[in-house]
């Protein structure tokens, strides 16, 4: 490292010191990357809310999708970081998140146009609901997923 045209030269020992904190930061922040027990849960039932409200009648569907899919997950995403104390994209911060929350995510299309099908066009009242219960299963397995695969890659030495 040059400052003012000085080299600055650290040594084996100090160099050593220096990767331990760094592990050590790394090992804390793959920890604290875990979300609280309730936030994929809470994420999972605002998805439910946004299906089931297309099953209680027309004049819901607004509140589903203002509720379930923006004001719910926002306020769980706020509520999880000020918990953990960071803030981080939990289905996107590592590659291995991001694999199986897009593997998760594309059931989301599947379930609304099957629930869609099933409710408006066989006219069997509920089953978005019902399909809103499966992506909230989904929703569950899969974070518990990503937070494993949250502290597997945050914790990796460079």
């Amino acid at each position: 490292m040059e400052t003012g045209g000085i080299m600055n030269r650290i040594g084996p020992q100090e160099a050593r010191q220096a990767l331990v904190q760094v592990a050590g930061g790394r090992e804390i922040i793959a920890g604290r990357a875990v979300a609280p027990w309730w936030y994929h849960l809470g994420i999972g039932l605002s998805l439910l809310w946004a299906f089931a409200a297309v099953s209680i009648g027309w004049a819901w569907i607004p509140y589903g999708v203002i509720i379930g899919l923006l004001v719910g997950p926002l306020l769980f995403n706020l509520a999880a970081n000020h918990v953990t104390g960071i803030s981080l994209d939990r289905y996107h911060a590592t590659p291995g998140a991001r694999r199986i929350s897009v593997r998760a995510g594309a059931a989301l299309p599947v379930l609304i146009v099957l629930g869609l099908a099933l409710e408006w066009g066989a006219d069997l009242r509920g089953s978005m609901a019902v399909c809103g219960v499966v992506m909230l299963v989904i929703t569950i397995v899969a974070g518990r997923r990503i937070d494993a695969a949250l502290v597997r890659d945050l914790g990796r030495q460079a």
